[in-house]
């Protein structure tokens, strides 16, 4: 199908789809498409299509996509267009994008990316902090990416640093992302970045989700912040009188929404972009740090003397000042427990059943500043060695364990 579109008209295209400029010049989130050039649309995405000039696009829309045409009134690209040329006339070297889920962050977050490379601003960094949505990195992660041309999506960049949060839910972890920000916004400036953009997750609904926010800001200090939507019109315009610029803008009136399958698919897509067909690393416990279990934090002790005196066959042993964890194949009520207790003076044991750690989604610290991905395939207690499914080539010196582990599908299960 050909669609002739007239200079300055725009469509709504929802994926997936297939386009290819047969004539003329178009632009998505002001990245120009000429002659020849063809547009992938994602089935979860949908993009206004600008038309820069009379052109002719042909279209090849697959199961669920179709084309719109916007009211001009209520599209607001325009708006979007403008405050990009505003942000970067005035020399801004940063903003922070702010809205609720599918408010168009990410797609504002690439339209200022490719605005400032348009006006010979190079290079600009994108910051993802979004740890449940993540496009630039794996999910858990914030990451950043120098970008030096035009995209239309952010999942089409690579990361240039990662950082490791360990889990898809901001909630618990506010003051861990706000410094690991604060660390990539460093990273960004010392890879030369002009223009630093940060993508926010859509937790904004709420108290908790504000405060969160106005917390990331205080402490980053942009030059500006963009709010999405109506839903916080008005919310944070008191930061002005701290001299942070506070744009406002609508979000289109027609928008692809994801569902929460939807987005477990994305988190897949992704989990399987850093892991899948990774080699297995084998790595020395002895030889390096174990965070996040507190099976790992205590004290190893002799597990043959802990068999003798629990009369079970006790894998590996720890001892922190109130509990003695065990990892065991024996129910506790087969261990001998008062005896354990009384003479290691602890008031609690803790089991572990080997296995239990399979699947575990992980960070990986080593020399570089950049953290990556991995999965755990087993733990041989017996030889303290740990297989982990990894791109990553170094030498490890702290594992850092989420609460997620991952089915074979790479789908999550979330462990509380």
């Amino acid at each position: 199908m050909k669609i002739k579109l007239n200079r300055g008209s725009i469509i709504r295209i929802f994926g997936p789809a297939l386009l290819k400029v047969v004539d003329g010049r178009v632009s998505m989130l002001g990245k120009v498409f000429g002659v020849g050039e063809n547009i992938v649309i994602h089935k979860l995405r949908s993009y206004s299509l600008l038309s820069e000039e009379d052109s002719i696009i042909e279209v090849n829309m697959g199961p669920g996509a179709s084309i719109q045409e916007p009211n001009l009134n209520e599209e607001p690209i325009f708006e979007w267009y403008k405050a990009a040329e505003e942000i970067i006339s005035k020399g801004y070297t940063s903003t922070i994008i702010l809205g609720p889920v599918d408010s168009g962050k990410s797609s504002l977050s690439v339209l200022l990316a490719n605005k400032a490379l348009s006006r010979g601003i190079s290079p600009v960094a994108i910051i993802d902090s979004d740890v449940g949505q993540a496009d630039i990195g794996p999910p858990g992660f914030i990451s950043v990416a120098i970008v030096t041309s035009p995209v239309i999506w952010m999942r089409e960049l690579s990361p240039d640093a990662m950082r490791f949060i360990g889990d898809i839910r901001p909630q618990h972890h506010i003051d861990h992302i706000i410094n690991e920000v604060s660390n990539l916004i460093n990273y960004a400036k010392n890879k030369g970045s002009k223009f630093i953009i940060i993508d926010t997750d859509g937790w904004i609904q709420d108290i908790q989700g504000i405060s969160y926010k106005y917390k990331l800001i205080t402490r980053i200090k942009p030059d500006a912040i963009i709010v999405l939507g109506e839903l916080c019109k008005g919310v944070f315009r008191k930061l002005r009188r701290i001299g942070i610029d506070v744009i406002e803008l609508n979000t289109p009136s027609i928008l692809r929404t994801r569902t929460r399958d939807e987005r477990r698919k994305l988190r897949s897509e992704k989990y399987k972009q850093f892991l899948e067909g990774a080699p297995v690393q084998k790595y020395y416990m002895d030889e390096i740090i174990l965070n996040g279990i507190p099976l790992f934090y205590g004290l190893e002790l002799d597990p043959s003397e802990v068999s003798s005196i629990a009369g079970a066959e006790v894998l590996y042993a720890t001892k922190t000042p109130d509990i003695l964890h065990i990892v065991t194949t024996v129910h506790i009520r087969n261990i001998q427990s008062d005896k354990l207790k009384n003479t290691y003076g602890v008031d609690k044991i803790r089991l572990y059943h080997p296995g239990l750690e399979k699947g575990l989604y992980i960070g990986i610290e080593g020399d570089s500043f950049s953290e990556y991905p991995g999965l755990i395939e087993y733990i041989d207690y017996k030889n303290k060695v740990i297989g982990i499914r990894t791109i990553y080539r170094g030498v490890p010196k702290v594992i850092k364990l989420s609460r997620i582990r991952l089915t074979r599908e790479y789908t999550e299960q979330l462990m509380d």
